[in-house]
């Protein structure tokens, strides 16, 4: 009997329960499914040049009863700003577009001489016209690449890329300057001058990074080599630089 109320007031210890599992079964997966290179992401791009488009040259043409001598002198204008959009493709490849304005100045002295000189005279007797003009170029470049990553675009942290395609460099505004001397006529105007074309086109390569920030902003420094197969100037001391060197920064959303 004693036993047997022993056994009854001997505590019981209770059955160990399951956890509740709460939230999402595949929290895991879809950690492992972040994308650190979205499907589409846009941004703001930093350009700098690493020599003015333009080239700074001399010309001379001369034949019976003809002289023409040019000089073109280049400036400044390296940095080039605009956007961006990328498109981000299977496996580690993405494509993507960028728009940029550059500024290009430059300036022209052109002398023609035109008749035959007499040379018992103490004076030059042909007849000698000088044009003096300066420009400004507001070139917009439109650049599409293929671009590979070095990391699959599901792959945590940094990564490479690598990738090329097709430069357009479209003309859009000239402001010219010019005064044209005859003589002691001095005759002023602002007709902007005529480039070779107005959309040159190029072949691009270029290599980079991304970095990934915890918010998911990315900044993307890039370097680029373009090789102009049709230049936008191509005439007499105006020319146009067919290599060209540059550096990007993108930031991106």
């Amino acid at each position: 009997m004693i036993a047997s109320l022993y056994g009854q007031a001997a505590p019981q210890t209770p059955a160990p329960t399951k956890p509740v599992l709460t939230g999402s079964p595949n929290v895991s997966t879809d950690l492992k499914r972040r994308a650190y290179v979205k499907p589409i992401s846009v941004g703001m791009t930093l350009s700098v040049l690493g020599q003015v488009p333009m080239v700074p040259k001399d010309y001379g043409e001369e034949r019976s009863g003809y002289l023409e001598t040019a000089t073109t002198g280049v400036g400044g204008y390296r940095i080039g700003w605009g956007g961006n959009v990328q498109v981000r493709l299977p496996s580690k490849f993405a494509v993507v577009g960028s728009v940029l304005l550059h500024k290009s100045a430059h300036g022209s002295t052109i002398d023609t001489y035109v008749g035959t000189d007499n040379p018992n005279t103490p004076l030059d007797d042909r007849i000698h016209t000088t044009f003096e003009e300066s420009s400004i170029v507001n070139y917009w470049d439109y650049t599409v690449m293929l671009r590979r990553y070095t990391k699959d675009h599901f792959a945590a942290g940094h990564r490479a890329f690598y990738g090329g395609g097709v430069n357009f460099r479209d003309i859009r505004k000239i402001r010219t300057e010019r005064e044209t001397t005859l003589g002691a006529d001095t005759v002023p105007d602002t007709k902007p001058i005529v480039p070779t074309r107005d959309m040159g086109i190029g072949i691009t390569g270029a290599v980079g990074a991304q970095f990934t920030d915890d918010f998911g902003v990315k900044l993307v420094p890039e370097f680029r080599f373009t090789r102009w197969m049709q230049p936008n100037f191509d005439t007499k001391s105006q020319l146009s630089r067919k290599n060209q060197f540059e550096a990007v920064v993108s930031i991106t959303f």
